[in-house]
């Protein structure tokens, strides 16, 4: 029984799991990362899109785009659901962005250890 062979195994088959989790912990944070991103600059993409396309087209796109409502068609006040942006929801968006760009460059840092780890191990 070679006792160096299987604690090495085991270490190599750890690390390659925590390394999976950590890849799906990225990809996560980076999916979060483009809703915010596309929150805040979407609409303002879609304009510049709209002013170059048929009225027909826009309308199409609009509706494909529109997020589902949760509300019965009936109720027509829905203002409480999206006030208007201010200006410390702009430096809360900013903060979030910070925030999951930092958690991403993390996530790679920690990818890199361990790659180099799994390489250190050697076949």
């Amino acid at each position: 029984m070679d006792r160096e062979a299987i604690a090495r195994g085991e270490r190599r088959r750890r690390i390659q799991e925590t390394l999976e989790e950590e890849r799906g912990r990225e990809q996560a944070l980076v999916e979060r990362l483009e809703e915010v991103v596309t929150e805040v600059e979407g609409s303002g993409i879609d304009e510049q899109a709209f002013m170059r396309m048929d009225a027909e087209d826009v309308t199409l796109i609009r509706e494909a785009l529109e997020e589902p409502s949760f509300l019965d068609e009936g109720e027509e006040d829905a203002d409480f659901l999206s006030p208007e942006p201010d200006d410390n929801d702009q430096a809360e968006v900013e903060e979030e962005i910070a925030r999951l760009q930092a958690e991403i460059a993390g996530s790679k840092r920690r990818q890199l250890a361990y790659e180099r780890y799994l390489e250190a191990l050697g076949s």
